[in-house]
C-alpha cells in the first residue's frame, strides 16, 4: 500500500501561500488618512475647550419647561419628575445629582458635570442634566 504525499497547504486565495504577508495598497493608506483626519476633525469640534467654561445648567423634567440654572452661584434644588424628587447641588461652577428617586443611582454615581456640553440623566425618573456655555456653535434656526 502507497503512502499518500503531502500535499502544499494553500490559502483560500490561491496566488501566494499561507501566512504571507500583503503590503497595503496606495488606495488603503489613503482611505487610512483620509479616516484619521475625519476622526481628528470631529473630536476637535464636539470635545475640544473651544466652546469655552460653562455658564449654566439646563435641567428637563418630562411636562415641565426646561430649567436654566447659572453655575456662578452655589446652590440647592429639586426637581420633580415621574417617579418623584431628584435633588440637585451647584458648587464651584460645577453641578451634580445628589438624591434621586430611581433605583439604581447611575445619576448620582456620574459625579461632578464640569464642562460644556457634559450630559447626565436619571432615565427612570425622565430628569436630565446638561451644561452650555455662553458662547454657542448654533445659530436661531439650528437650535
Amino acid at each position: 500500500m502507497q503512502t499518500p504525499r503531502p500535499v502544499a497547504h494553500r490559502c483560500a486565495i490561491r496566488t501566494r501561500p499561507c501566512g504571507s504577508v500583503s503590503r497595503p495598497s496606495p488606495a488603503d493608506i489613503a482611505l487610512i488618512l483620509i479616516l484619521a483626519t475625519a476622526i481628528g476633525a470631529l473630536y476637535a469640534q464636539y470635545w475640544s475647550p473651544a466652546a469655552g467654561p460653562p455658564t449654566h445648567a439646563l435641567v428637563r423634567a418630562e411636562q415641565q419647561p426646561p430649567l436654566r440654572v447659572p453655575l456662578h452661584v452655589d446652590a440647592r434644588f429639586t426637581v420633580h419628575g415621574r417617579q418623584g424628587a431628584s435633588h440637585f447641588e451647584v458648587r464651584d461652577g460645577r453641578i451634580r445629582f445628589v438624591a434621586s428617586a430611581c433605583r439604581r443611582k447611575v445619576c448620582i454615581r456620574s459625579g461632578w458635570m464640569q464642562a460644556a456640553h457634559d450630559a447626565t440623566a436619571c432615565l427612570p425618573n425622565r430628569v436630565s442634566l446638561s451644561l452650555e456655555s455662553a458662547k454657542t456653535e448654533f445659530d436661531g434656526i439650528s437650535q
